[in-house]
């Protein structure tokens, strides 16, 4: 069971999938170049192993190739959607314990500095240097831990700024907690296992507990340690922990930051992280993300996480669902492709609305193809568009939609028109058959290993109780 980053580190470099990258590579844009590049080519996660001014090497883009990301939760393809359903439904709460690896140096007062870390600017104009892929820890007497991911730009040695939406549960614990006049006991952890990280994304009501999640996932639960100076636990393993607190009334100008968009996002006072220590490993490994345009690490983690999910809220309604994707054009988040074999007329127009109500994923364009169709390629997808599809019979529009509060196109924060696509056979109707040539996926070409993107309508076999 991988447990901790290191041993998720040791897995991918025998794998081949890390890369150790010893000349001089500055926290300033050269870190986040490197992930940029390795992002854009699906290539290695990235080891710097030599960072100016520092003494602990970063690591980069961890999660931002969904082979990583399986190998980081121990699955397959094949069975990932399987395993997901039964570790969310299945959730085996942590454990505490009384010492951790995460406290082995502990740094308070003048001490804790944040300049102590090799944090990274990412893109050309962002404010400053961000905690990416830090996992924010928080508990309400109410709804109880909440466990997220949310960007921090370093504002001073102990200061930092961060986002989060008031429709998000850590909103809702930081306003309560200020309606009471109280600060918010806050921990970040950065370079946790990669069940914490992936469930740090798991969509779910107020009440859910993500670390609970994780250790059904594991199968197993995940050791946790009370912090040094503030009620809240965090995962033992932990490479680093930042210890403080959100300050109730207090604001500062967070922004401009290069989102999952693709976009910048602009600047706004947003809430103030004072700092009250630093614990960490000995020989720390700092992790850094990055975020931008698709595909990054960012996009990786809500697509493993909230694939799983849509798919489950369409299987309900649809038990002859064969595939969900969200695709990386759409930023992993705001286009939705369902492959699927319809039961009756009128069943991909009731899994569009039944996608567009999918808690927390709430995707703008939603297509349905036939089962015969990948909805993982592109190519794939557009052609059913092409030859399955008419506009005034098949396009769906809602207006006044629930949208993402990043995407610049809408005329309102988070409200946005809704499209659906239904791109599958007409019901019940004749139509035409997929031309196919028997035995082109089995002919070899001598001396050429690339894997082909032709529509040979066999390639993609049609649904048979299972998903890929």
């Amino acid at each position: 069971m991988l447990t901790d980053l290191r041993g998720f580190l040791a897995l991918l470099e025998e794998q081949g999938d890390l890369v150790r990258i010893t000349r001089p590579c500055s926290t300033e844009y050269e870190i986040a170049a490197g992930m940029r590049k390795t992002s854009d080519i699906d290539g290695p996660a990235l080891l710097f192993e030599n960072v100016p001014g520092y003494d602990m090497p970063v690591v980069g883009a961890l999660l931002a190739s969904r082979r990583r990301a399986l190998l980081g939760l121990e699955s397959t393809a094949e069975d990932y959607f399987a395993r997901y359903a039964r570790g969310v439904q299945n959730p085996i709460p942590p454990r505490l314990v009384d010492h951790g690896p995460c406290q082995e140096v502990v740094l308070t007062g003048a001490d804790a500095d944040l300049r102590r870390l090799p944090i990274c600017r990412h893109s050309r104009k962002d404010a400053g240097v961000f905690v990416a892929a830090g996992v924010l820890f928080a508990h309400d007497p109410e709804f109880g831990r909440n466990v997220a991911i949310a960007r921090m730009q370093v504002h001073d040695s102990q200061t930092l700024g961060v986002l989060f939406g008031t429709h998000q549960h850590l909103g809702l614990y930081y306003e309560r907690a200020e309606a009471r006049g109280e600060p918010l006991p806050l921990a970040v952890a950065i370079g946790t296992d990669p069940y914490t990280l992936m469930a740090s994304q798991v969509p779910g009501s107020v009440f859910l507990d993500e670390m609970a999640a994780a250790g059904g996932l594991l199968g197993a639960p995940i050791d946790m340690v009370r912090c040094v100076t503030i009620p809240v636990e965090v995962p033992a393993t932990s490479e680093i922990v930042l210890e403080g607190e959100l300050l109730p009334g207090e604001r500062r100008l967070e922004g401009p930051y290069g989102e999952f968009p693709g976009y910048y996002s602009g600047a706004a006072p947003r809430p103030i992280f004072r700092l009250k220590a630093i614990t960490h490993r000995r020989d720390p490994i700092y992790l850094t993300a990055l975020t931008g345009m698709p595909m990054t690490d960012n996009h990786v983690m809500r697509q493993m996480t909230w694939e799983p999910l849509l798919y489950e809220r369409v299987r309900a309604i649809c038990p002859s669902v064969r595939d969900v994707c969200l695709t990386a054009g759409g930023a992993a988040t705001m286009h939705a492709v369902i492959s699927l074999r319809p039961l009756f007329k009128g069943q991909a127009r009731d899994v569009m609305l039944a996608a567009f109500q999918t808690e927390r994923i709430r995707p703008k364009l939603v297509i349905v193809v036939d089962d015969d169709v990948d909805p993982r390629d592109p190519l794939q997808v557009e052609w059913a568009l092409a030859f399955r599809m008419q506009g005034d019979r098949d396009i769906l529009i809602i207006p006044g939609g629930i949208g993402n509060f990043l995407d610049p196109s809408t005329p309102e924060p988070r409200i946005s028109a809704l499209v659906g696509i239904d791109a599958t056979r007409p019901f019940g109707e004749p139509y035409p058959e997929v031309v196919d040539v028997p035995g082109a996926a089995e002919f070899e070409i001598p001396g050429w290993t690339g894997r082909p993107q032709v529509l040979t309508g066999v390639a993609y076999q049609p649904w048979a109780g299972g998903v890929r």
